[in-house]
């Protein structure tokens, strides 16, 4: 039978583990990204803090002595040495910048971005999550004060570089653990569904050999569950062909005792009738010949002969006065032998075992042109037994001694039927059994040996 994909078993353990394997890594590489996400923002929230407190440590002293390009220095130098600093200010008590990286913003009142206070310190330090296209991250503005005198603060802006090449980093490094992974977990589908499905797949085949009249010792690859159930199986077969050997003797000898009977009762319905005698077995051997030129198998040749045997078995109901009559039948004693056909097969249909005889029983007596009996079959409708019958029974007889005719010799039988060849025989079989007798002349002994 044709396999699609995913229905073996070995396909089914692939699947199996590429699924969990995927659901594995998804469920890994999400908690790991999550995590690193939170353990960078936070080492940056931390590094920003650091740099604000320490920007406000130095301002004092420059703001006391009004050097501006001292200042200007400080926040120049805090972001030049810090690649994600956007921007560094520091402001008087009014929120005027007096030293900004942006020169532009310089003497101008500093007003924060709207963000969400995620952090304040006891020394007045706070930090603001931004959000916003410009790609600021955080906002960290610490007091700057001196003798516990407030004199302004610093803030600094923070974008999200650092954090997206931080991310971008893991994701690689995410990625190349995930391959590396799959393709680990490749070779284990490799090797766990071959190592799984072997056993099984060797057991799968032995059945469908075992179905099939094939019989062979299947190889064991474990010895484990599906060890043990190969071990198992093979004794299972052997035992199974002991059986059927057994059983193969025990049903020949129970068809050579069913053939012996049924010749017993051919002949005893034979017997009823002296003229008759002998004739259902002559009708069988003719009827074989036929049907070995005709090409026919061991068991079909069987049945054609047992069929040929039973083919008057009707006649048990036809009284013996008909069947001993001296001279011809007159129409409604001609009617009342002619059901012998339709009695045969009633007969034959209370066996279970013998109704495959019944069509060549019921038809044997029909015309190939429709104008036979019981049901008027014409042509390929009649059965090929049937019709081989028919001719067989035809022949003998003609060629046997009646009490109201001399027998014909096998030539003018041959004559006969050819001449009623396409009315009442099949053309066919008239001609196969033409050249029967051209090759071995049969003879009539009425208990002439089965074949």
């Amino acid at each position: 039978m044709p396999t699609t994909p995913f229905t073996t078993l070995r396909s089914k353990i692939a699947l199996f583990i590429i699924v969990l394997l995927l659901v594995t890594a998804g469920i890994f590489s999400f908690l790991t990204v999550q995590t690193m996400n939170s353990r960078i923002t936070d080492e940056v929230t931390k590094r920003a803090e650091a740099l604000c407190k320490s920007t406000a440590a130095l301002a004092p002293y420059s703001m006391l002595a009004g050097d501006v390009l001292g200042l200007d220095n400080i926040v120049a130098k805090v972001k030049g040495a810090n690649p994600d600093v956007d921007f560094v200010a520091v402001t008087n008590t009014a929120m005027q910048a007096v030293a900004h990286t942006r020169v532009k913003e310089r003497d101008k009142k500093l007003s924060l971005s709207p963000g969400e206070l995620i952090s304040q310190g006891g020394d007045g330090t706070m930090i603001y999550l931004v959000r916003n296209t410009s790609g600021l991250f955080l906002e960290i503005m610490t007091p700057v004060v001196y003798k516990n005198i407030p004199m302004g603060g610093v803030v600094i802006g923070i974008n999200d570089s650092l954090l997206q090449s931080a991310r971008t980093e893991t994701r690689r490094r995410i990625l190349m653990g995930f391959a590396v992974v799959m393709l680990l977990g490749a070779g284990c589908i490799v090797i766990l569904s071959s190592v799984v499905a072997r056993p099984i797949k060797e057991l799968s085949l032995g059945v469908e050999e075992l179905k099939a009249g094939r019989r062979r010792k299947l190889r064991i690859y474990s010895h484990d569950e599906l060890g043990k159930l190969t071990v198992s199986f093979n004794q299972m077969t052997e035992k199974i062909t002991r059986q059927q050997h057994r059983l193969g003797a025990t049903a020949a000898e129970l068809e050579d005792s069913y053939v012996s009977t049924v010749k017993v009762l051919s002949a005893a319905i034979d017997a009823r009738d002296p003229y008759t005698l002998g004739h259902s077995t002559r009708v069988a051997k003719f009827a074989r010949k036929i049907g070995e030129a005709f090409g026919f198998s061991h068991e079909e040749l069987e049945d054609l002969e047992v069929a040929s045997l039973f083919h008057d078995v009707g006649k048990l109901k036809t009284p013996d006065a008909l069947l001993h009559k001296d001279g011809p039948l007159d129409a409604m004693e001609h009617r009342e032998v002619a059901n012998h056909s339709e009695h045969g097969a009633a007969i034959l249909s209370r066996a279970p075992s013998l109704q495959k005889y019944i069509p060549a029983v019921r038809h044997h007596h029909e015309w190939f042109d429709g104008e036979g009996y019981p049901d008027r079959l014409r042509g390929e409708d009649i059965p090929l037994h049937a019709a081989i019958i028919s001719v067989a029974d035809a022949f003998d007889a003609m060629t046997s001694v009646r009490p109201y005719r001399n027998p014909r010799s096998q030539a003018d039988a041959l004559d006969e039927l050819t001449r009623c060849s396409g009315t009442q025989f099949n053309p066919q079989v008239v001609e196969v059994f033409h050249k029967v007798l051209a090759m071995q002349p049969l003879q009539t002994d009425p208990f002439a040996r089965r074949a």
